[in-house]
């Protein structure tokens, strides 16, 4: 905060570019670069809610990734399932194999399971209605 800061501010975010924000004395302060700054009363409770509100962004942050993450390794599955058509079935379990272990390398599990099954239940769906019946007749 270029000359603004005494020995009773923390800085608790500095941005690459020269940003921060501090608290200290009663006041949390955002300054830029330049040396704009605005400060802001805030107590013990509200720097602890301001905590609680940050870490709940950057866990939903995070949980949104690992299901787009997800998704992209479903999605892949899929096509990668769809060119191996045809080809020995040995080809297409390392495939699933590899897909599933990425899978469980990803952050946020719950979320990344999610949205690898959003990308591939509608291939199974197909797949599944798809397949021969057979009731002791010929299939239809």
């Amino acid at each position: 905060m270029k000359g603004a800061l005494t020995m009773h501010h923390t800085p608790i975010y500095v941005h690459p570019e020269g940003h921060e924000i501090t608290v200290g004395q009663g006041l949390i302060t955002a300054c830029t670069a330049e040396g704009i700054a605005l400060s802001m009363p805030i107590g013990p409770d509200g720097l602890a809610a301001l905590g609680a509100a940050l870490l709940e962004h950057a866990t939903t942050a995070a949980q949104e990734e690992s299901e787009r993450a997800g998704a992209a390794l479903g999605t892949d599955l899929s096509s990668e399932l769809f060119a191996l058509r045809g080809r020995p079935q040995a080809e297409t379990f390392r495939a699933v194999n590899e897909a599933l272990r990425a899978l469980v390398k990803l952050e946020h599990p719950d979320s990344a399971a999610g949205g690898f099954a959003a990308a591939i239940v509608n291939v199974l769906e197909l797949g599944i209605a798809n397949l021969p019946k057979f009731d002791g007749e010929a299939a239809e």
